[in-house]
């Protein structure tokens, strides 16, 4: 079988709730999820609830790991080493331009990383049963009142089944 005829996995469709989103700073806008096939600075813009949060959705497939037997997910969203996946919720400064070579502030201004690690296989093979999505909730807001970035914690119990 060559390369391209293998399949690479299952799909799932995966959401993240931004409980309090951030409002930009002086320098930024673009707050989304950060696709990385379609250029480093495609983001998806989430869709607002009624009470204010942010969800956002991707489909990502997932293979077993070879040597551990752990889940891999793949796909434009995914970011990371095979053992420690995860999302982007990234900010893009207000001036950027795609192709400008001279970028102040940096390229993102900030990013939150939500950790696919917490997702075991039983819990995948719940949600491809039930038809169902996996969804986690993240603060968007940080202990400061500023946006939340880097790794954040995952909230309500971690990854779970939610509707389609």
């Amino acid at each position: 079988m060559s390369p391209r005829a293998r399949p690479v996995g299952k799909a799932i469709c995966l959401r993240v709730i931004c409980q309090r989103p951030p409002r930009p700073g002086p320098h930024e806008t673009g707050f989304g999820l950060q696709n990385k096939s379609l250029g480093d600075w495609q983001l998806h813009q989430g869709q607002t609830r009624h009470n204010g949060d942010l969800h956002f959705s991707c489909e990502c497939s997932v293979k077993r790991d070879a040597s551990s037997g752990s889940p891999v997910f793949l796909g434009p969203f995914v970011h990371g080493p095979a053992t420690k996946r995860f999302l982007y919720l990234s900010w893009k400064p207000k001036n950027w331009q795609p192709g400008t070579r001279e970028i102040v502030p940096p390229p993102y201004t900030r990013r939150m990383k939500v950790h696919l690690a917490t997702i075991s296989w039983p819990l995948l093979e719940a949600a491809w049963r039930a038809g169902a999505v996996l969804e986690v909730t993240v603060p968007g807001t940080a202990k400061d009142g500023g946006p939340a970035c880097a790794s954040v914690p995952v909230l309500e119990g971690g990854w779970k089944l939610g509707g389609r």
